[in-house]
């Protein structure tokens, strides 16, 4: 905690460097941070409530999809981008001391930058197609804050590592695409509950995405809880996924300092 209010300023100069690097090319520059979510949205619309029509109760499929997959981009996004932070910024790392995991940190804190404009564009598709938002959305910053202190513990865990064994970077694209697979982004928790063995479910629901995404749900579309199955209790959608980012966020931390003992001998190769 030192370490960051002595360094906020740094930590945020990183993070409005990665930002302006990534928009500072298109002609649009900052407005893609609301156009691509707003395309995605039309898409998924197309695609399942006129194509495909697929229904997920009174709630139209693509609300669904939606309100999963734009905190399922700012989770992917910041894995990727932190695993190479430490390596991407070795000329700094080489000129200026300073605390080397508030490079990860920066990484994410640009993605979460880049994420709550999304929440404006699915708050809006949220009034235009007349859906009921929740009382909780005043939850919104705790659930963020939830997935963010996941997120930062693994964007520690994989920078770390990837300085040392640079095969990190395509474990993390495997482990990425079987994790969303494993979370209910495209189909619903209440299908796979139905259709899947009573162990398989119990072990599913250890996934603290699944808690994290259902939670996006409970705080944005009104009543959504009751669409949810009885395996989604308050362990597992609330508890597990806070044990595992506190969790995570620890063994993230350690791994990283651990891994930055040898930095000098691998930074450079």
């Amino acid at each position: 905690m030192q370490d960051l209010i002595q360094y906020k300023r740094l930590v945020w100069e990183l993070a409005l460097r990665d930002i302006k690097l990534r928009y500072r090319k298109p002609f649009l520059g900052f407005l893609w941070m609301l156009i691509i979510p707003f395309c995605t949205a039309i898409v998924y619309k197309i695609l399942f409530s006129d194509f495909f029509r697929t229904s997920s109760g009174t709630i139209p499929f693509f609300i669904h999809i939606l309100t999963a997959m734009l905190p399922w981009a700012y989770f992917t996004s910041s894995i990727q981008s932190a695993s190479q932070s430490i390596l991407s910024n070795r000329n700094i790392i080489n000129q200026i001391s300073f605390p080397r995991y508030l490079l990860p940190l920066g990484a994410v804190l640009s993605n979460l930058i880049n994420f709550l404009p999304t929440i404006l564009v699915l708050i809006l598709f949220l009034l235009v197609f007349k859906i009921k938002l929740s009382g909780l959305i005043v939850l919104l910053p705790v659930v963020i804050l939830i997935q963010t202190f996941l997120i930062v513990g693994l964007s520690f865990l994989v920078s770390g590592l990837q300085v040392i064994y640079r095969d990190v970077e395509y474990i993390i694209q495997v482990v990425l695409m079987v994790s969303f697979f494993l979370t209910p982004g495209v189909y619903t928790l209440e299908d796979l509950v139905n259709k899947s063995s009573p162990f398989f479910v119990k072990m599913y629901m250890l996934n603290p995405l699944v808690g994290i995404l259902n939670l996006y749900r409970i705080v944005f579309i009104g009543g959504y809880l009751s669409y949810l199955p009885r395996q989604a209790n308050l362990f597992n959608t609330l508890i597990n996924p806070v044990l595992w980012a506190i969790a995570v966020l620890f063994i993230g931390y350690f791994v990283f300092k651990h891994c930055e003992k040898r930095f000098a001998d691998y930074i450079n190769v």
